[in-house]
């Protein structure tokens, strides 16, 4: 019984991971040099002009078109100014913010049971120190949180 199993075993593996015979290659055109010995001969450089096209599923084009509505963001810092339960003392906190600094992006956001103003996109943390020290008169209590952020805008 168990020599049976064996060769079904073995049987089975041997059709599972055969290899399909495939058509020989073309032949490799060669001549002789001077030292008598042969060598491969180069294919023509010169280029034939051709056309590429390109199948490709509907699921990958639907793939794409959600990547690219996608927001994409980076890990970076942002410096936290607020946090409170408060919603509409947030959203004051954010307006006075952008009226002194409207360079600085400002972000309200909600995690329960709080809002959080937090502003800047930092991508290193001693950028964020930088923000941090010239916020620190206005805001005594802001620290600097890691957090995503929005791509840098490019200069136009």
């Amino acid at each position: 019984m168990r020599s049976a199993v064996a060769l079904v075993g073995l049987c089975s593996t041997v059709i599972l991971f055969a290899q399909s015979s495939l058509p020989d290659p073309a032949p490799i055109r060669t001549a002789t040099v001077a030292h008598g010995r042969p060598s491969a001969v180069d294919t023509p450089t010169t280029a034939t002009p051709g056309q590429v096209t390109i199948h490709e599923d509907e699921k990958v084009k639907a793939l794409m078109a959600d990547y690219t509505k996608r927001e994409h963001v980076l890990k970076g810092y942002r410096v936290q100014v607020f946090l409170n339960a408060d919603r509409k003392q947030a959203e004051a906190i954010r307006a006075q913010f952008l009226q002194k600094h409207p360079e600085t992006p400002a972000y309200l956001s909600y995690q329960a049971p709080n809002f959080k103003v937090r502003v800047g996109d930092l991508l290193t943390r001693l950028e964020g120190e930088k923000l941090r020290a010239e916020l620190k008169a206005e805001f005594p209590g802001c620290y600097i949180v890691p957090d995503e952020i929005e791509l840098p805008r490019l200069p136009e």
